[in-house]
Order: C-alpha cells, then sequence, then structure tokens
C-alpha cells in the first residue's frame, strides 16, 4: 500500500493512495496507524475498497516523525568524492538527527536561512540537497539481528537530507552536523510511505536527485555499504527504536559541496528526491 497524509477543507487525514486516487482511512495521525500493527493496516486495506476523496494539499506523511537518524557516509562513492581524507567507515555510521521541526511535505519550500546576527557566516549557509532512502520503524525494536531487523520495518519513504554545509562543517575544524541539518525546512519527506512489501528486494531500490532538472545523484541501494538490517541491528543494539522513529540511511555521490565548483541551492531552484517504487518529493527553494 501507498499511505499518505493530506489536508482537506482545512482538516488533517490520513489515506491510501491508489491509481492517482486518495482513500480516507479512519485516522488523522500516521503514527496512530503505525502504532495500531496489523489492526491498523487491515483498517488501511478496507478503506482503501472504499471512495475517494479530493484533497487539499499532500503532506509529509509523518508530521512529526519520532527519532530520526543520520547515516554519515554509506555509499562507497560518497565517501570518495570527499576527496583524499575520506575514510569509510568499518562500521555503520550514525552520525546525526533530525528534529520534527525540520520537516515539511511536497511542494512546500525549503527555506534558506536568511543572515543572522548570532550564527554568522560570511559566506552564507552554503544549503545542500541530499537525497537519502527513508526507512519508517513499525513496532519496538531493541537488539535485534540482522536477521530479523526487516520484521520491524513498517515501510519506507524518501528524505531530502537539506544540510548547511557552512554550518555543518563551521569554523576551524568543528563539525556541527546536528546543528546544520536541523534548519527548519531542512527534511522533505515523502511523497508517502509504501508498505515493506511494495520493496521485497531493497537491493534493487534506486533513488535519485535533480535540481532544475539536471541530474545530480542516481545510486541503487545494492551500493550501499551497510544495508539497512545492519543499520538496524547497530543502532538497535545502542538506542531503542519506536514505531514511528526513522532512518535516514546515505546520500550517494553527486551532493552540492563536492562539486568542482560547489553548487549550492538558491532561492528559485526546484529540487526533486525520488525512488522508483515511492515516487518523487519535490520541493521549491526560497529566501528566508
Amino acid at each position: 500500500m501507498r499511505l499518505c497524509t493530506y489536508e482537506r477543507h482545512g482538516k488533517i487525514g490520513v489515506g491510501v493512495e491508489a491509481g492517482g486516487e486518495v482513500h480516507a482511512t479512519t485516522y488523522t495521525d500516521m503514527l496512530d496507524l503505525i502504532r495500531d500493527g496489523e489492526a491498523g493496516l487491515e483498517r488501511a486495506r478496507a478503506a482503501a475498497n472504499g471512495p475517494a476523496v479530493t484533497v487539499d494539499r499532500m503532506l509529509a506523511p509523518l508530521l512529526r516523525p519520532g527519532k530520526t537518524f543520520g547515516s554519515g557516509v554509506n555509499y562507497k562513492a560518497h565517501g570518495e568524492e570527499e576527496g583524499t581524507h575520506a575514510v569509510l567507515p568499518v562500521e555503520p555510521r550514525i552520525d546525526f538527527i533530525k528534529l520534527p521541526n525540520t520537516v515539511i511535505g511536497p511542494g512546500e519550500p525549503i527555506v534558506i536561512p536568511t543572515a543572522d546576527r548570532v550564527i554568522i557566516r560570511p559566506d552564507g549557509y552554503q544549503v545542500d540537497y541530499e537525497v537519502e532512502f527513508g526507512v519508517v520503524i513499525g513496532k519496538r525494536a531493541k537488539n535485534v539481528s540482522q536477521a530479523d531487523a526487516l520484521d520491524y520495518v513498517f515501510g519506507y519513504t524518501v528524505f531530502n537530507d537539506v544540510s548547511a554545509r557552512g554550518v555543518q562543517f563551521g569554523p576551524g575544524k568543528w563539525l556541527q552536523a546536528d546543528l546544520g541539518k536541523n534548519f527548519d525546512t531542512f527534511c522533505p519527506m515523502g511523497p508517502v510511505i509504501v508498505t515493506r512489501d511494495e520493496i521485497p528486494d531493497l537491493a534493487r531500490a534506486h533513488i535519485t536527485a535533480t535540481v532544475n532538472g539536471e541530474p545530480r545523484q542516481d545510486a541503487y541501494l545494492s551500493q550501499q555499504i551497510f544495508p539497512i538490517p545492519v543499520v538496524i541491528e547497530w543502532i538497535s543494539s545502542i538506542i531503542t527504536l519506536e514505531p514511528g522513529d526513522c532512518l535516514m540511511t546515505g546520500t550517494p555521490a553527486g551532493i552540492g559541496t563536492f562539486r568542482d565548483p560547489p553548487l549550492f541551492l538558491k532561492p528559485g531552484d526546484v529540487v526533486t528526491v525520488a525512488e522508483d517504487t515511492i515516487g518523487e518529493l519535490t520541493n521549491p527553494v526560497v529566501a528566508g
């Protein structure tokens, strides 16, 4: 199933998207559906057989996700594009988190922060894009094995891990990934969550990113250094995962900061990140 969150007549609902139409469920929060487990999925399947509804706009499928973990280098080519100083990881890297204030949905603008009297960056915030395949956790997971890891997955979505490199890489040698990645609007998510059965072979999942229609990133999950079950095993050995928590599983080569010259986002740009099964997530870029 393709599950979405939408706004209709000023109210928020959770729906099943099928054949380009949206069928309303009885849920108003995707997190409640996820927490209801198989019963929630059964209610959604039943709703898919009901009449379609018109929607005013699509929202991020999870308006306020739980913990969202971000993976650093998880594609060899992305590690290599950093240059001669790059060191490929020998174990999964969970380098940052995304907070709920960052989440936006399809069509909502990515806002480049205005000049600030506190965080002073003479060269600007250097806002960048990163397509990431997203995993949505479906049930409580602690000390999960690789073999069982996917049993704890509710579904999959697409993230754009927007990042202010001017803050992330900071003055001097300080790395402030959490701050650089947590400005408001810096986590486009969507356009839907597909249930786990929609992508039975994760290695064949195909992610892309374009800016103003120009291809920037293109990779298959088979190119990941650490597959999703390995990442789930690693995180759950340290932190208990709960329903509605999300994993951003790394970005491939092609981000703006490592191009020559760097290509950062600017007002007027349009960024589209996508996965073949999940679909396209498009967001304009505006000035704050």
